[in-house]
């Protein structure tokens, strides 16, 4: 409970750099100097850090059980929470395009802390020895954080589109091209994780066509479908607005579905 309420305060900490650094949204409303923004994102990069550490150390406590481990729902969106806020905080200082969706991911990590914290349940599994499923395990929560923050990048991708067709100009917007480039990259690899998910549930779980299972694979083997397509738009039709953006969706739906359809029943 101590580390959960740490993690909140310092995701909250975070978040309020985030804001001065110009990270957040509504950053237009407050004057600011080169010098003092550099303080700040700096404060952001520290405080994300620690954050995710905090996290990932509550997280352990309520996902390592003695016999297992505890894949609650909370826990698993916890643990692809905690993974997001981990690759965002990294490419924060190299991406001035990922300030955006570093702001709603930091909120979500918190969201997902309290949940996870709160919530009791016990759904133990155990896949300590088996290091083919756990790579399969690692695989489709990798890809599923990069292909949320792509999502979240769509969604920057239509706002500044609507920006740039309504000539709001600002310097502060990072480059529409930039961000387009970043989508198409966290999509790619967020495709070669799901691609090798696909294959290693397959070779690794024996019943991964099996009724109780089918449904995995159907949404899972769609959503692929779904983020080829839209890789192959991007990349030859230059794909961008509402047509990436409800791809992107799509595929982020199907792959909830996959992933989460049969704890929510």
């Amino acid at each position: 409970m101590l580390f959960a309420i740490l993690t909140i305060l310092v995701y909250l900490i975070a978040l309020h750099f985030g804001v001065l650094a110009g990270i957040a949204p509504v950053h237009k409303h407050i004057e600011k100097s080169k010098v003092s923004s550099r303080f700040n994102l700096n404060m952001v990069v520290i405080a994300g850090s620690l954050a995710t550490l905090l996290h990932l150390v509550d997280l352990s406590h309520l996902f390592i059980a003695q016999n297992g481990q505890n894949f609650t729902l909370a826990n698993v969106a916890s643990l692809i929470s905690v993974i997001m806020s981990l690759l965002a905080t990294i490419a924060l200082p190299r991406w001035k395009t990922i300030w955006f969706p570093v702001s709603i991911i930091y909120a979500l990590g918190i969201v997902s802390v309290a949940v996870s914290s709160f919530v009791e349940g016990s759904v133990i599994k155990q896949l300590t020895e088996d290091k083919g499923l756990l790579f399969h395990l690692a695989m489709a929560l990798f890809s599923y954080a990069l292909f949320f923050i792509a999502l979240l990048y769509a969604f920057q991708l239509k706002w500044l589109d609507r920006k740039l067709k309504a000539k709001q100009f600002s310097p502060d917007l990072p480059a529409l091209m930039t961000v387009s480039r970043h989508f198409f990259n966290l999509t790619l690899v967020a495709q070669i994780l799901l691609t090798l998910a696909l294959i290693t549930g397959m070779i690794y779980l024996h019943n991964f066509f099996a009724n109780e299972h089918i449904h995995k694979a159907i949404f899972s083997s769609i959503a692929w479908l779904v983020y080829a397509i839209l890789l192959l738009g991007q990349w030859k039709l230059h794909w961008r607005g509402n047509r990436v953006l409800i791809y992107s969706l799509s595929g982020m739906i199907l792959l909830t579905f996959a992933y989460f359809a049969s704890r929510m029943v």
